[in-house]
């Protein structure tokens, strides 16, 4: 009885320890799992992926400025008028064409030939280049942009001509200007790719890139004036005072755009508000465009597509200039191989999130002797899917010269007179043979004939 007892409580111990090792491990369980989905929601939200926009403007495109690669759009190829983004090739041309330091003068007609934005010039002002495009570039003066054309290009005429064929040059095939500020005219249109190509070209020149960054400038009184200028960027991503707001991610901010790098803003009633920007974060440059939006909406497209590229892409550095890549055998030459380094550096665009992997293939030419320093000698291309996505030029870093007889100029001479001289040499060498053979058979015949009379 008392065993049966004792084996009672026994059991019934055992099922409580049991069922608390349940319990525990539950507990255990639930700690574990709610501390996954702490994780979870940690890595979440420490990655913030953005899906491409909507957006507001008619047409708009996002271009990585190192490449040219497109990321984003909306009728990126559709004609628009660009109003004032016009200033962007009358201030690249300009810059090619003179100097900051050169001096322009105002004709008599410039200021009474334009409407719209200005800073009063006179006739007869003289102002420096430097002076006149920070005035076409902040405040948009439309008078500064028909004193450069007039300048540079003798007539507005012959200078709307030179920024059409700078414009076919870029490879903005859909263009055609008609003036050098953008004032509306049925036969003054682009696209959006058009603008970011022509934009992504003007941001390699320095002073350009000064110039479109800056966000307030003084011309110093001139021969006609005797008081200062004072204006200020008009771009509200690089220079914004007002209380005016975009809705972005969800709140209202001001259109003020902390990584911002230019460039330039226009507005006519037919063209709507338009916009070119460029901002750069963590060594990616970007350009957007926005044609014809309504108030503030090409601020808030650019900072959407900005956000968006930002956080969807990366510049991906794939080989450096004077990166070795292979040694190359050579026959015939002072050297019995040569190395093949890149002469230029090659980057692109990938998606941050993409698993697709980048192959490169080299290529080497078939070498003809002598080799110059810098001669190419091959190439290695990047691709991506079975494409092409770029390609480099593979170069030598010193010079090979061949031990072979050269076969032309003055090489040609030089192996003909070797050859006459081998010819020569070795006549001469038989001659002497044939001399000595003749003298000795002379020699055994008359001891011959000695030996016969003296029988």
């Amino acid at each position: 009885m008392k065993n049966q007892k004792f084996l009672i409580t026994n059991r019934l111990f055992s099922v409580i320890l049991l069922f608390d090792l349940y319990n525990r491990s539950l507990q255990m369980i639930k700690k574990i799992i709610a501390y996954v989905l702490l994780f979870s929601v940690f890595i979440l939200n420490s990655y913030k992926a953005y899906a491409e926009p909507s957006l507001l403007c008619d047409s708009a495109i996002l271009i990585d400025s190192s490449t040219g690669t497109v990321l984003a759009g909306k009728n990126p190829d559709k004609k628009m008028y660009p109003a004032s983004l016009t200033k962007i090739m009358t201030a690249i041309l300009a810059l090619e064409m003179g100097k900051m330091s050169d001096v322009i003068k105002v004709d008599d007609d410039t200021p009474h030939e334009i409407y719209g934005s200005h800073i009063a010039l006179e006739p007869g002002e003289t102002l420096t280049l430097k002076d006149m495009l920070y005035a076409l570039m902040l405040p948009s003066a439309n008078d500064a942009a028909l004193a450069i054309a007039k300048h540079y290009g003798g007539s507005e005429k012959e200078f709307v001509r030179l920024m059409n064929e700078k414009a076919k040059e870029l490879g903005a095939l859909n263009t055609n200007f008609v003036n050098p500020h953008g004032l509306h005219d049925t036969n003054h249109y682009t696209t959006a790719a058009d603008l970011a190509a022509i934009t992504r070209y003007a941001m390699k020149n320095e002073d350009f890139r000064k110039i479109v960054q800056t966000k307030k400038y003084e011309i110093q009184p001139t021969n006609k004036k005797s008081e200062a200028r004072y204006f200020t960027n008009l771009n509200r991503l690089i220079y914004n005072t007002g209380t005016n707001q975009i809705y972005i991610d969800g709140v209202y901010i001001s259109p003020l755009y902390e990584y911002a790098t230019g460039v330039k803003t226009g507005y006519t009633p037919e063209a709507g508000n338009t916009l070119v920007a460029s901002a750069e974060k963590n060594g990616t440059e970007l350009i957007v465009v926005a044609m014809n939006g309504v108030s503030l909406e090409m601020y808030q497209d650019a900072h959407n597509l900005f956000n968006f590229g930002f956080n969807e892409y990366k510049l991906e550095t794939l080989i450096t200039k004077n990166t070795f890549v292979k040694n190359i055998k050579i026959e015939n030459g002072d050297s019995r191989e040569i190395s093949a380094i890149t002469e230029s550096d090659f980057a692109t665009i990938v998606k941050t999130s993409s698993s697709k992997k980048i192959e490169s293939k080299v290529t080497i030419n078939d070498l003809v002797l002598p080799l110059s320093k810098d001669d190419i000698v091959g190439k290695i291309e990047y691709l991506m899917d079975g494409k092409v996505i770029g390609t480099v030029n593979l170069i030598t870093p010193t010079p090979v010269k061949s031990t072979m007889v050269e076969k032309s100029g003055g090489g040609l001479f030089l192996s003909i007179l070797k050859f006459v001289g081998y010819i020569v040499i070795f006549a001469l060498v038989i001659m002497f043979i044939f001399k000595i053979y003749n003298d000795i058979r002379i020699r055994i015949n008359r001891k011959k004939r000695r030996r016969k009379y003296s029988n």
